[in-house]
């Protein structure tokens, strides 16, 4: 079982998100740092189904990002459904 929890109070911008993301799945240096990005790593070989990411501090992390906080959210949620790995959001 691989768990990765990822913490929504650093997420303070989107280079910090990005960069706090990259540093849990240990990305390597050339992850491009946008959604599509995310996507492709997500869907790449960095999550299988033994797979656990639990998103820690969300309404923080939506405080600081607004809507963007979602989508990065929504590459998580739409994964699921292909990679069929547990996503998790807690406040």
């Amino acid at each position: 079982m691989n768990i990765i929890i990822l913490d929504g109070a650093v997420m303070t911008s989107r280079e910090k998100a990005y960069s706090h993301i990259a540093k849990e799945f240990r990305l390597p240096d050339y992850f491009g740092k946008n959604l599509d990005a995310l996507y492709d790593m997500v869907m790449d070989n960095y999550v299988n189904e033994d797979t656990i990411i639990i998103l820690m501090n969300y309404q923080k992390m939506k405080k600081n990002l607004n809507e963007y906080a979602d989508k990065i959210v929504s590459v998580f949620s739409d994964a699921v459904e292909e990679k069929e790995f547990i996503f998790i959001v807690k406040d």
